[in-house]
């Protein structure tokens, strides 16, 4: 029953919900569900990097790839817990595979009837031959006689037939004994027992005879490694061995036979090419290869090789701490682990994998808690997550092959790449952060190995100093002397340390000045991932910053007093996020492109008119008004057609915000009468300044376009012009979107007034000094704000 009145009273505080409470729940949801998208995303990010590096680790013997041969064992003794067998080194099975195969003889077939078969095939060949050079005859005497469509078929023909046959000749070839026979045709060839091409068909079958007579087997000779081979007889049902120095193999055939025809035709090339092409037509092996059956001679040989060659018994010292490891000791290692896992079984590889999985999880831990911590910015974009990721698991992948090879490859991985590209797209702290999270997950997958996470953490903080802050892209070479270097003192010093180090120093550093180079690839990858995820680098600035670019020669040439404006406000912006630690190259960009809007109708600006010339004379305000505030949604039109990143874009419209275009709105007041006429007509379409970068961009704009109109600028009426404009700022409420604090406005506006005063080079009075005025002329600051569109 309680229930009941419970569930009824909250049906109806429901039903007395306003329109505007539904539509505040309903916002509500729909922020929580997107939240928990944006966290399900990132939590798919971070079990992906888990999974690829559990991928990683690897799952052979452990001391395979943690101890090498000349390191010292710097554990405690070690003693076998068991009886275990020593196994063979990969490369020992496979030299002793190889020794069954050069002496397991391989199998041949045997062609009984050979010799029928060569001579059915020489007898096709004749009789091919025949029919070609008679429609050869035929044809030419049909053409003697007149008779052209019968001779055009018979040409024909002997074009088809010498296609189809057996025999490969060459044109000259088929001329040569077409020729011949036409001649013994017409009795016109000289006197001899047959024609050319039977003469060297019985050549060739002479010669045929006799190879057959030796034994021919339809492989070449040196693929057989063996001195002897298997010969099966289908017919008798037996095996016989034959040695391979009594048989011809194919390849050896065709060159004896060549030699063969060279005497019989001596200085005659086509006649002897011509020989070898009837003798490769007609030739048929006397033995055929039975490659299924050698297979498995060898596959059954190979089985029982054993892969052990003795044992260690249990209580055996394996080695001692400080012990050289040599070749017998790693292999008692590599077998003892083993054993270990044969007799675990699945229970010490989840052991494993389960230590694996928690040393990881702890390593990203590391990595994510600082940027929600500290770089929350970062940590709420999904799309710099996934950045984060994609260069994180291309370190993995290289690890993973690297991994799997000798240990020392691991130090051709190009750590510092991923070090580099995280200082140039976030910056220093988290390329650091990066960096050894990068250099952990390398030591676990070596097992600890305390001498690479420190050298690759040392490398890669050079190379994050090196790149700190960049200002051209020849600075990635030396980005990557520097990590050399950091390579080289740590290799060096561990080789002065450790003497077992010292045989590693110079294939380490050979590894190393790889690893170096691959470092050059940081340029074309930033290329890539600036474009691919709409980031803007320093880089990019600072190429956008020229101003002979095609877009700012455009504007300077168009409307040249906009582009004064953008300089003198692109200094004053500069200065003031330079004094507040704000990215004072990015204000810069965004100062010299904020106007650029202004090209498409520059004359409607007051710095790009002339004297006396004055459009806005034949307007009424809000059309004046509305020609004023276009210029935004033009600039960011021209902005987007040439390329300019978001962040630059973002410029644009915020530096107006959604600000009143004062002096048509008061204009418009004085025309209508109505001191409360909406101003909603009057105001930019905004939006309001987001960032301490685009607030500053807006203060400056404002500054620099009022204080051109002050006839007598002085540090009292520059001083109180730049308060007046900062507090009216902050009244309409452009400001309250940014993180700027007081402290900010207060340096802001100093800076401010000194550039102001270094530009019209004004002295700064003392007390004595002859008193002035402190308000500037209000009336021209509505003027200029207007006209100039700030």
């Amino acid at each position: 029953m309680r229930l009941k009145k419970y569930t009824s009273a909250l049906h109806q505080r429901f039903r007395m919900r306003t329109p505007v409470q539904h539509l505040a729940w309903g916002r509500e949801a729909e922020a929580r569900s997107e939240r928990r998208r944006e966290w399900m995303i990132k939590a798919a990010i971070w079990l992906s990097l888990i999974f690829l590096t559990m991928i990683a680790f690897p799952r052979k013997e452990v001391y395979q790839f943690t101890v090498q041969v000349g390191e010292v064992w710097q554990h405690n003794d070690l003693e076998a817990p068991f009886d275990f067998a020593l196994y063979k080194d990969a490369a020992q099975l496979a030299n002793e595979r190889r020794q069954v195969m050069l002496q397991t003889p391989p199998y041949f077939r045997e062609v009984p009837d050979a010799l029928a078969r060569m001579q059915m095939n020489r007898d096709s060949v004749r009789h091919q031959l025949e029919r070609i050079f008679t429609a050869y005859v035929r044809y030419h005497r049909n053409m003697a006689q007149g008779r052209l469509e019968i001779a055009q078929a018979d040409s024909l023909r002997y074009l088809e037939l010498r296609r189809n046959a057996r025999v490969k000749l060459t044109p000259e070839q088929w001329r040569l004994l077409s020729e011949d026979y036409l001649a013994h045709a017409l009795g016109n060839a000289p006197s001899r027992r047959s024609p050319l091409y039977a003469q060297l068909l019985q050549e060739a079958w002479a010669f045929g005879v006799q190879v057959l007579q030796l034994g021919l087997i339809d492989v070449p000779r040196d693929s057989v490694l063996t001195e002897e081979l298997i010969v099966r007889s289908e017919a008798e049902r037996s095996e016989r061995i034959v040695p391979v120095s009594r048989v011809f193999g194919l390849d050896e055939a065709y060159a004896a036979a060549r030699e063969h025809f060279a005497r019989q035709f001596e200085g005659r090339a086509e006649l002897i090419n011509t020989a070898v092409a009837f003798f490769r037509a007609i030739l048929v092996p006397s033995y055929v290869y039975l490659r299924a059956e050698t297979l498995h001679a060898w596959q059954e040989r190979q089985a029982r090789i054993s892969p052990t060659y003795g044992l260690v018994k249990a209580g055996e010292v394996i080695v001692q701490r400080g012990q050289v490891i040599t070749e017998d000791i790693k292999r008692k290692l590599t077998s003892l682990e083993r054993a270990q896992q044969e007799r675990g079984g699945a229970v010490l590889l989840w052991k494993r994998v389960l230590g694996q999985l928690l040393l990881t999880l702890a390593t990203y831990l590391f990595f994510f808690l600082y940027l929600f911590l500290l770089r929350r910015p970062i940590f709420d974009n999904n799309a710099q997550v996934l950045l984060i990721a994609l260069i994180f698991a291309a370190i993995l992948g290289l690890y993973a092959i690297a991994v799997r090879l000798p240990t020392l490859a691991m130090y051709a991985v190009p750590v510092a790449i991923a070090s580099v590209l995280l200082t140039v797209i976030f910056d220093s702290r988290v390329a650091l952060f990066g960096t050894i999270t990068l250099a952990f997950i390398g030591g676990h997958l070596l097992s600890y190995n305390f001498e690479f996470v420190f050298a690759t953490v040392f490398a890669g903080t050079l190379g994050i100093f090196s790149v700190r802050d960049i200002k051209n892209r020849g600075q990635f070479f030396l980005s990557a002397g520097m990590v050399f270097l950091g390579y080289l003192v740590v290799l060096g010093a561990s080789a002065l340390w450790h003497p077992a180090a010292s045989g590693r120093f110079l294939s380490d550093l050979l590894l190393v000045g790889l690893n170096a180079i691959l470092l050059l690839l940081a340029y074309p990858l930033l290329w890539v991932f600036e474009r691919a995820f709409d980031i803007t680098t320093d880089l990019t600035l600072l190429e956008l910053s020229d101003t002979n670019r095609p877009l700012l020669k455009e504007l300077s040439l168009r409307a040249p007093g906009t582009f004064n404006h953008s300089l003198q406000v692109a200094n004053l912006a500069e200065a003031a996020a330079a004094a507040i630690g704000a990215n004072a190259l990015l204000v810069r960009v965004g100062a010299l492109y904020h106007d650029i809007g202004k090209m498409v109708k520059p004359e409607y600006f007051v710095e790009n008119q002339r004297p006396g010339m004055n459009p806005h004379a034949n307007l009424k305000p809000r059309m004046s008004a509305l020609i004023i505030a276009s210029h935004v949604k033009e600039g960011l039109e021209i902005g987007r057609q040439y390329g300019l990143p978001r962040r630059v874009l973002d410029f644009i419209p915020m530096h107006h915000g959604t600000s009143r275009i004062e002096y048509f709105y008061r204009k418009a007041i004085e025309q209508t009468g109505d001191p409360n006429l909406p101003d909603t007509e009057f105001r930019y379409p905004g939006p309001k300044p987001n960032s301490k970068e685009t607030a500053i961009l807006m203060l400056a704009d404002s500054v620099e376009a009022a204080s051109r109109t002050i006839e007598e600028p002085t540090h009292k009426r520059l001083e109180a012009l730049i308060e007046q404009i900062v507090q009216a700022r902050i009244e309409d409420g452009q400001l309250d979107d940014t993180d700027l604090t007081f402290q900010d406005l207060r340096q802001i506006k100093q800076t401010f007034l000194q550039m102001l005063l270094a530009i019209y080079h004004i002295r700064i009075k003392y007390p004595g000094d002859e008193a002035e005025s402190l308000e500037p002329d209000a009336e021209a600051l509505r003027t200029s704000s207007a006209s100039r569109g700030a």
